[in-house]
């Protein structure tokens, strides 16, 4: 089998020193809380990087040029992290009316389709009016400004800064997320655009990111497995750089002018006989302006809830989108979206067979573990073009629950299912296996004359690769991974023999023994900020012009021969 691409041991001695004392120290026993309404604390205490070029931490972007902090005559909105973690167990579960008996039901898999849709949704909105609450809509306060909230705490992840690229822009905190193609009406012409989003805890949730993010600025990598307590609960707008004009459902949505980089999505062109450009480089390739570009506007709103009766992953995922030419009505423009869908599993295949067609005719027969809402979809896909593939409603594998902004070769679930602890590499496992050459692709429809080739849901060709068939791809990323558990990369491949798809040896971690994956609990921002964080570590010892950032996680790799 291929394996990773090593990087030099030497650059890894000052995090083994680091993981050297990250060993889960005893905490003691204390009792949970629930949040004081009357009582508003200010979260936002400095300790970390507020955004990309925060001027309170200039060694993180020394030599690079500067675009992402705010002119001297800067009027608007100054994005602060919230970051005064509770260092006691927090359950709020008087003010999370989904955790009732109510709906234990929709958790059991006799359950009919039609109550279940009811149910799935009643869910989904009563979490959206929890995350709402007191960070929208108050007078004299910036939308998502959560230092102060006046009904519950609210929480940010650090380190989403340290990163030229992808780093948070400095008016609301917004993190570059993934390019997307839409085929659009009345144009032959692919609308290419970019999302920007922003992560939100609860003081449950916030409580594991303290576990981890300590009161001296200072990280806490994790050696075992970490997971999140029941009632965890995350909010995440993801905001796009369209217009109405291409894309209508746009219209009338939350809009917001952010510094951002090129919205067709800004790559960098190394320097001659180099493979990746340095930071400084993606800082003088990339700018950011609030004011060369247009607006980003609300597409998608996404949220993750730990409930321990979602049998098999304990998560429950689900995701709203704009629906602004049909609710323009509403007064509140943060409730101008409907719900897309909402799961708590991958619908995984019986072993041996494949995504793309598992289970059958969803839409018609429903799935066991998700609800989607085929109304939504529709007016997603009323402003369509030529090609079904790039369609906003195109969902995710067979139709799992994805949103816009999502591959649709996946499924909400599928992705977040990978969170890992970065290796001493600082590799993790790919988001899909599309993003990791040349694995084989996963969700892929194959050919009629050939079952070793064929198409993903996207449209590319895809071949078997390293004996590893579509079907065992897919029985990875399909798998229902149990929170807190390790994401498997090992399958059997065609002579039925058990193989890693990344290669021997992946993952390695300096500190432990352990030849799994370390799990996060879903939390890909919690992977990619400790990737930040373990990039950071290393480039303190090296000359800043000289700092080049491991590959986003987002970003394709290859597998070295």
């Amino acid at each position: 089998m291929n394996k990773l691409p090593r990087l030099k041991a030497g650059l890894f001695i000052g995090i083994c020193i680091l993981l050297s004392g990250c060993e889960k120290q005893s905490q003691p026993e204390s009792k949970t809380q629930s949040p004081t309404k009357s009582k508003m604390v200010n979260t936002c205490t400095g300790t970390y990087p507020s955004y990309w070029q925060d001027p309170a931490f200039p060694q993180m972007w020394q030599g690079q040029l500067i675009s992402d902090a705010p002119p001297k005559d800067w009027k608007g909105p100054i994005f602060k992290l919230s970051d005064k973690y509770p260092r006691q167990p927090v359950d709020d579960k008087a003010n999370q009316p989904w955790r009732t008996s109510k709906f234990d039901l929709l958790f059991d898999p006799n359950i009919d389709k039609v109550t279940k849709d009811a149910l799935g949704k009643e869910y989904s909105w009563l979490v959206l009016s929890y995350i709402m609450a007191g960070n929208t809509n108050r007078p004299g306060q910036t939308d998502w400004d959560i230092c102060e909230n006046p009904i519950r705490p609210w929480f940010h992840i650090p380190f989403q800064t340290y990163d030229a690229m992808s780093g948070r822009e400095f008016t609301h905190g917004l993190t570059r997320e993934a390019p997307v193609t839409y085929s659009i009406k009345g144009s032959e012409t692919l609308d290419k655009s970019t999302m920007w989003a922003v992560g939100v805890y609860n003081a449950t949730a916030a409580y594991t990111l303290g576990e981890v993010w300590q009161t001296d600025g200072t990280a806490r990598v994790p050696v075992s497995d970490m997971a999140f307590k029941d009632g965890a609960v995350i909010g995440k707008p993801l905001f796009n750089t369209s217009s109405p004009e291409k894309l209508p459902v746009l219209a009338n949505m939350p809009t917001w002018n952010a510094n951002i980089s090129d919205p067709a999505f800004c790559s960098c062109t190394p320097s001659p006989g180099s493979s990746e450009c340095t930071l400084v480089e993606e800082s003088q390739q990339c700018p950011r302006s609030t004011t060369k570009w247009g607006d980003v506007r609300l597409l998608q709103f996404d949220f993750a809830v730990k409930d321990n009766r979602a049998p098999g992953t304990q998560w429950v995922y689900g995701t709203f989108v704009a629906d602004g030419q049909r609710k323009a009505h509403i007064k509140d423009p943060w409730q101008r979206i409907s719900l897309l869908g909402v799961m708590w599993g991958n619908d995984t295949p019986p072993k041996g067979q494949l995504a793309y067609n598992y289970p059958e005719d969803p839409r018609k027969n429903g799935f066991a573990e998700e609800v989607i809402v085929w109304d939504t979809v529709d007016e997603l896909n009323r402003y369509g073009g030529s090609d079904p593939t790039k369609w906003m409603g195109h969902l995710g594998c067979n139709n799992r629950l994805d949103g816009p902004a999502d591959d649709a070769n996946s499924s909400c679930m599928s992705c977040h299912g990978s969170a890992s602890v970065p290796d001493e590499n600082i590799v993790t496992p790919p988001l899909l296996s599309q993003f990791l050459s040349p694995l084989t692709f996963q969700c892929v429809t194959p050919d009629a004359n050939d079952p070793n080739k064929g198409h993903d849901r996207s449209g590319r060709p895809a071949t078997v690769n390293d004996k590893i068939s579509f079907a065992a791809m897919d029985s990875i990323y399909f798998a229902n991974v149990p929170a807190g558990k390790p994401f498997n990369m090992v399958t059997d491949n065609t002579d039925g023999q058990p193989t890693n798809v990344m290669g021997a040896g992946v993952p390695s971690y300096a500190h432990s023994a352990r030849k799994d994956w370390i799990s996060l609990d879903y939390s890909l921002q919690m992977s990619i900020s400790l990737t930040q964080w373990m990039q950071w570590q290393q480039h303190k010892k090296i000359a800043a012009p000289k700092r080049v950032h491991a590959f986003e996680i987002r970003r394709n790799k290859k597998l070295k021969p």
